[in-house]
């Protein structure tokens, strides 16, 4: 997959550090996200990539440091994060599904903000039609009436993904998606996020675990150990050695090492 280093940011953090109950989670994180590009985050257990992804979509505060959106200026000024919130979508480890509603009642709960609360109207056909093309993006359609609860994993991990994409989002986080997904799918389901990102013009940050399906799918890679970044640079430049330091290496080893961006 070819680096374009050149091409413009969609994020850009600055000197970022969080903290979740007391604890230094991210430490002086300084990174860009390019824009219609795929990031995917990696690192061992608890460096601090979920911590980053919910940074990023606003939904935990930073201690210190700057989120610079483009078009929209940082996070914290008034305004921003509203703006920043709609055109922005999230697809959860967890799914956050209702069991009870069918996967394109699920996928219409992603526009939610669209309409009163309270209203116990019948949704709108075009909304209806939005949502089933979401579906229908996502090789689900023949499924939109069915209910979620007796979905598959991967089905159910797709309805996430569409209702995400019903939003039309300029950005797309994804934390771990491809977590409950049968491994023999995973391929397919990377290979169908790229397709959307290529065609619809998103930007996508993914965490993930599996290198196999990081080096393929992203265009950067950001490794983190220990909420500090380790490594940023192309699938190419994340060789053997470098996974080995991220992975691997034992906390002094690392320290020693420092960053190893490419």
């Amino acid at each position: 997959m070819a680096f374009q280093p050149m091409r413009r940011s969609a994020v850009s953090i600055h000197d970022l550090s969080v903290s979740r109950s007391q604890r230094l989670v991210l430490q002086e994180i300084t990174c860009t996200i390019p824009v219609g590009m795929i990031t995917a985050i990696v690192g061992p257990s608890g460096a601090g990539k979920s911590t980053l992804i919910g940074a990023i979509n606003g939904l935990i505060p930073a201690a210190d440091g700057t989120i610079i959106v483009s078009g929209l200026g940082r996070l914290t000024a008034p305004g921003v994060m509203r703006k920043h919130c709609r055109q922005t979508a999230t697809v959860f480890q967890e799914h956050a599904l209702i069991d009870r509603l069918s996967a394109l009642d699920n996928v219409l709960l992603g526009l939610a903000d669209s309409r009163h609360p309270l209203s116990f109207l019948p949704w709108p056909r075009a909304l209806q039609r939005r949502a089933a093309e979401a579906l229908a993006s996502v090789d689900l359609l023949h499924r939109a009436a069915e209910r979620v609860g007796r979905l598959s994993g991967g089905e159910r991990q797709r309805v996430g993904l569409a209702r995400a994409l019903v939003r039309e989002p300029r950005l797309l986080l994804a934390d771990e998606p491809f977590a409950s997904v049968d491994p023999a799918l995973v391929q397919r389901f990377a290979g169908m996020l790229r397709r959307l990102v290529v065609e619809r013009g998103v930007t996508l940050v993914i965490v993930l675990h599996q290198m196999e399906t990081a080096r393929p799918l992203a265009d950067r890679i950001i490794g983190l150990v220990d909420g500090r970044i380790r490594f940023n640079g192309s699938p190419r430049e994340f060789d053997a050695a470098a996974e080995f330091r991220l992975f691997h290496a034992s906390p002094t080893k690392r320290e020693k090492n420092g960053c190893f961006n490419a």
